[in-house]
């Protein structure tokens, strides 16, 4: 059931970008360093900033970025600028993570979140380095009414939708409810649901149809009754997608750390997902035409997360467990095989548009402008 095709990009690319990697270069580095996590610092949640470096519009549309309004101590684009460039140079295998800790630590203190030493959860520590990076970059626009073309959060992973109910019987409908998802979340226990219904009827999965498995599995029980009061009739709501972001990310949701259903979530899995079939509807040109690939995911496995990431240029899938990288293999079964030996659950899953591209940094900020209340603390004074 488990669906293995290749991620190559249309063309035949593939040849000339595995030619480029070679052991010992500066490729190769970047490729297998791995993130200290010592004994009782319980960091292993900011594996998803391996993911995040590995998916090539992020990465590069960081690098194209550099003005910011800084935070100081508490500045997370200035900490993932500081991991990616030691990604990027150091000729370490492991690098510390503190940069990023201590930012996360700092910057959510008041809620008690992402603190020193105590364990968090890897899919809120994303969500949340999503919206800082949106404030870092464009820090007088509300989150869901941005449209700055430099702010990576908004240009590349939001998904903006609007909710409606449509009776199909009387034609009566509700108010559309715009909003932004970052991350487009989804019970595994309805997911698998999905997946007997339709192996009882045709006894394999096609392999584009993981979207609609994802939509079926995400209405279920999702029902509501006919605003208009003479009908009677039970209706469902239908998701309308209005942009065609070029990373969208899968959240799955579990009744519990240990689940019977982990092996059938893992290979259900498709290694292509198809935005027409993720939503009722798509209203985006480009959107109807996207094909995204899968290119990462994050996991969980006795209370400790780790990451794949499909490495573009080398056309291999890599394990990351903090200090630990392993080359996988290039098949997306290679993955799928080791998460049921390891009993990994799925948490994030990273699709992206192979023909994605940086943001604009045409209305970016021009120079590091330090926020009022921090420019005292970085410049060492009280």
């Amino acid at each position: 059931m488990a669906w293995v095709k290749m991620f190559k990009k249309p063309g035949g690319g593939g040849g000339g970008l595995k030619k480029s990697y070679q052991p010992g270069s500066m490729l190769s580095l970047a490729l297998t360093k791995g993130l200290l996590n010592e004994p009782g610092q319980n960091s292993c949640f900011l594996n998803s900033a391996q993911v995040l470096w590995q998916l090539d519009i992020f990465r590069r549309s960081l690098r194209h970025l550099s003005g910011h309004f800084c935070l100081g101590d508490s500045c997370i684009f200035c900490a993932l600028k500081s991991i990616f460039c030691q990604f990027q140079q150091s000729r370490e295998r492991v690098l510390p993570s503190d940069s990023l800790r201590n930012a996360l630590a700092e910057t959510f203190k008041d809620e008690q979140r992402f603190q020193l030493g105590l364990m968090d959860d890897a899919a809120e520590c994303f969500e949340n380095i999503l919206e800082r990076i949106h404030l870092h970059i464009v820090s007088d626009t509300a989150s869901d009414s941005c449209s700055s073309k430099s702010c990576i959060t908004h240009q590349k992973f939001a998904m903006m939708l609007y909710e409606q109910f449509v009776c199909r019987c009387c034609g009566a409908s509700s108010d559309p409810h715009p909003f932004t998802e970052l991350v487009h979340y989804v019970s595994t226990t309805a997911l698998s649901q999905q997946v007997d219904r339709t192996m009882a009827k045709t006894e394999r999965l096609r392999s584009d149809m993981f979207g609609e498995l994802l939509q079926a599995a995400n209405n279920t029980g999702d029902l509501r009754s006919c605003p208009q009061r003479n009908c009677g009739q039970s209706i469902k709501i239908r998701r309308v997608l209005m942009n065609c972001p070029e990373i969208v990310t899968i959240g799955f949701v579990w009744d519990a750390e240990q689940s019977d259903l982990t092996d059938d979530v893992i290979r259900s899995l498709g290694p292509r997902l198809n935005l027409c079939g993720l939503f009722n509807r798509v209203t985006d040109e480009n959107a109807k035409r996207s094909e995204l690939h899968l290119v990462g995911m994050i996991c969980f496995s006795s209370k400790h997360y780790s990451a794949f990431a499909y490495h573009t240029k080398s056309s291999k899938w890599m394990f990351f467990d903090d200090a630990t990288v392993k080359e996988i293999g290039s098949k997306w079964k290679d993955v799928a095989s080791k998460c049921v030996r390891g009993h990994f659950q799925p948490l994030l899953l990273f699709y992206t548009n192979p023909e994605g591209t940086p943001v604009s940094n045409e209305d970016a900020p021009r120079q590091t402008t330090m926020c009022p209340r921090y420019k005292g603390h970085v410049n060492g004074e009280t």
